[in-house]
């Protein structure tokens, strides 16, 4: 009964994991073409500036307020499932597999309430600048608020593949994808 139950969570942590890897990849995907898009814009205001004296005015507050947010927290989630983070294992590599395990499953539920903390933050201030409809005055009065939206939902994201994280079979968490390249 407890290897058909094992079954059964590991077949409903797959389809999570399946529609979250969906969204990860759209986003991901989404923060390439926003980063591609930003290098155009950058380029062009360089080229601009320099060969006709007549710089896109309003490239710098686009890029760093707005494009930058965008491809940083879009990309978390993605990052994080890819492995794109630093793991250090000098101490957990001599513990016996299920202590591993559940140390890095405490590790991941405690950066889980961090990031959703995050999240949670973001969407407030998302919240407070969409309701009040806060701008930022410059050459073009640029909405705040979509500034702001890209925080809670790559933040949020990543809250979610994280507690994913934490129920993924122990073979997964133990494993380190990375040892080969360990200097």
């Amino acid at each position: 009964m407890i290897g058909a139950e094992a079954g059964e969570q590991n077949a409903i942590y797959r389809s999570v994991d399946r529609v979250v890897s969906v969204l990860e990849n759209i986003c991901a995907i989404l923060a390439g073409i926003i980063l591609l898009f930003m290098m155009v814009i950058v380029s062009l205001d360089a080229i601009f500036r320099y060969l006709f004296h007549a710089p896109i005015a309003f490239q710098y507050t686009l890029t760093e307020d707005y494009l930058m947010v965008a491809v940083i927290t879009l990309a978390l989630s993605w990052g994080f499932r890819t492995g794109g983070f630093i793991r250090i294992t000098g101490i957990t590599n001599m513990l016996p597999d299920r202590m591993r395990a559940f140390v890095f499953r405490l590790g991941l539920a405690l950066g889980f309430l961090y990031v959703l903390a995050l999240a949670w933050t973001g969407g407030g201030a998302f919240q407070k600048v969409w309701a009040t409809g806060e701008v930022r005055i410059g050459v073009i009065d640029w909405p705040v608020y979509l500034s702001w939206i890209w925080v809670p939902i790559g933040c949020g994201l990543l809250a979610i593949r994280v507690l994913l994280t934490v129920f993924a079979p122990t073979a997964e968490i133990c494993a380190d994808p990375h040892a080969e390249s360990e200097i």
